[in-house]
C-alpha cells in the first residue's frame, strides 16, 4: 500500500514540481494585479503614554500625518480610528520636551512616514495659589448717598491651574454695581482672576468664584473732589531713578461731614516699595483714607516710570 502511494507522489514528479511553481507565479501575478500594494495617509489624533499626574500637556500639533503602505484590499475597511500616534513622556517633568512621535499600526500596514516626525510637547505643572479678592464699585450712587463700607464674606481665594498661567495673575477683582443705590444692599459678584493688562487670565480656576457682597450707604455726607497724591519709599536700586508718577485715577470724590473735608486738600496712597524694580512698572495700590471718610473706590493704579542713572 505505500509503495503505491509514493509511487504515485513520485510518478513524474518533475512535472509535479513544475506545476506547482507555475501555480505560485500566477497566484502571485493574481494578486499583485488584483490587489497590488498601495499607500495610504490617514490624519491621526495625538495621544500620550506614561503621562505625569498633576500636569496640563499641550502640543505644538495635535494631529499626525501618518503614511501607510499595503495590500489594497486592507485599505478598504480601515479609518483614522485604527491608527495610533502617541509621544512617550515617561520621566519628563516640567517644560517644552521635543519628543519622537511614535505609531501603532494594523497588522499588514508598514509606515512609509510620519509628518510630523517630532512635535514640540509642554508640560505645565498644575499649582494652587492664594490671594486677596479686591472689590470694585462701578456705577454712582442715588441722590445724596454715598458708599460707606463694602464688606464681602470672602476675602481670599485659591487660583488653581497651570504654573505658567498662575505666574501672570496680578489681581482677582469683583465688581459691585451701586446702580443708583440709596440703602444698603447685598449682591452677589463673580471674582475674575486678571493679568497686569486687566485681562481675564484663561485655564485659571478661582475659589470660590464669586462672593457675597453687603454694601452699607450712606447719606447726608457732603462730598469733594480732590488730586491723589502717590507716595514711593526710598528703596529703589541706586542705579535707578524715578522718572514720573501718574495716577489713575487722578483725583477721587471723597464723602464725610463737612468739617472733616474743609481741611483735606488732596489723598495719599499708601507708601509703595521699589526694591527689586528695574523698569517702568504699574501697581495697584490702597489710599489712606483720614477717620470719617469714604471713597467709592480705595485702589488705584499708579504708573511709575523707571530710567537709569546716566553715567559720568
Amino acid at each position: 500500500m505505500m509503495t503505491h502511494i509514493r509511487g504515485l507522489f513520485q510518478h513524474n514528479l518533475w512535472a509535479k514540481i513544475l506545476a506547482l511553481a507555475a501555480a505560485v507565479i500566477l497566484w502571485s501575478y493574481v494578486m499583485n494585479d488584483q490587489n497590488p500594494s498601495t499607500d495610504g495617509t490617514f490624519s491621526v489624533q495625538l495621544t500620550t503614554l506614561n503621562a505625569p499626574e498633576g500636569y496640563k500637556i499641550s502640543y505644538d500639533n495635535e494631529k499626525v500625518k501618518i503614511k501607510v503602505r499595503g495590500p489594497r484590499s486592507l485599505f478598504i475597511n480601515l479609518g483614522e480610528n485604527d491608527f495610533k500616534a502617541y509621544v512617550d513622556l515617561d520621566g519628563l517633568d516640567s517644560g517644552t520636551h521635543e519628543l519622537k512621535v511614535k505609531t501603532s499600526l494594523p497588522q499588514g500596514m508598514d509606515l512609509v512616514e510620519t509628518d510630523p516626525g517630532t512635535v514640540k510637547v509642554t508640560l505645565d505643572r498644575i499649582v494652587q495659589r492664594q490671594m486677596q479678592a479686591e472689590f470694585i464699585i462701578s456705577g454712582a450712587p442715588g441722590p445724596d448717598a454715598a458708599v460707606a463700607h463694602v464688606t464681602p464674606d470672602t476675602q481670599y481665594v485659591t487660583l488653581e491651574g497651570p504654573e505658567s498661567a498662575i505666574d501672570t495673575v496680578e489681581r482677582v477683582i469683583g465688581y459691585v454695581g451701586l446702580a443708583g443705590n440709596t440703602n444698603d444692599f447685598q449682591l452677589q459678584v463673580p471674582l475674575t482672576a486678571i493679568n497686569a493688562d486687566g485681562r481675564e487670565v484663561a485655564d485659571v480656576r478661582v475659589v470660590p468664584n464669586s462672593a457675597y457682597v453687603t454694601v452699607q450707604m450712606a447719606r447726608g455726607l457732603t462730598k469733594k473732589v480732590v488730586p491723589i497724591s502717590p507716595q514711593v519709599k526710598g528703596d529703589l536700586d541706586s542705579a535707578y531713578e524715578v522718572g514720573g508718577l501718574r495716577v489713575d485715577p487722578a483725583k477721587i470724590e471723597i464723602a464725610g461731614d463737612g468739617k472733616t473735608l474743609a481741611g483735606i486738600s488732596s489723598i495719599s496712597t499708601e507708601e509703595i516699595s521699589l526694591a527689586g524694580v528695574d523698569k517702568t512698572t504699574d501697581k495697584m495700590v490702597h489710599l489712606v483714607l483720614p477717620d470719617g471718610v469714604t471713597v467709592t473706590n480705595k485702589s488705584v493704579s499708579v504708573h511709575i516710570i523707571i530710567k537709569a542713572k546716566s553715567k559720568k
